[in-house]
């Protein structure tokens, strides 16, 4: 689902591609923005929003990262059973649709801060 709502990020709308969220896709993004804003002050809350979004992204890089360390441990624990995983498993999911949540918001006040054919030269050439 994360990848459904990253994809409606950067495309916002129904040509998703399977394109994922990436810190390059971010830079790329960002740079676009800045080049079609011509409005400085709508510029400024659009780079915030993909400074924070950034910030968003490797947090939850950081969260799935330490997950899979405690499920690889779990994985060896002769004595783990099932629900130690689920639960583990069930606090990522957790941290995922956190993460979806805030991607979301973040990418309705970036386009909300973008004229239609800012969005679309700055999107357009980001999921290329």
């Amino acid at each position: 689902m994360l990848v459904a709502i990253i994809v409606a990020f950067f495309l916002g709308g129904p040509n998703a591609s399977g394109a994922i969220l990436t810190q390059d896709m971010l830079k790329s993004f960002e740079r676009l923005a800045q080049q079609a804003i011509t409005e400085p002050a709508r510029a400024e809350v659009v780079m915030q929003e993909v400074a924070a979004l950034r910030d968003e992204l490797k947090q939850f890089d950081k969260t799935f990262a330490k997950s899979g360390k405690v499920l690889t441990e779990l994985y060896k624990d002769h004595d783990a059973g099932p629900a130690d995983l689920q639960a583990e498993l069930d606090l990522l999911n957790d941290e995922w649709e956190a993460a979806q949540s805030l991607a979301l918001d973040r990418r309705f006040v970036i386009r909300d801060h973008m004229t239609e054919d800012e969005w679309a030269a700055a999107v357009a050439q980001t999921t290329e």
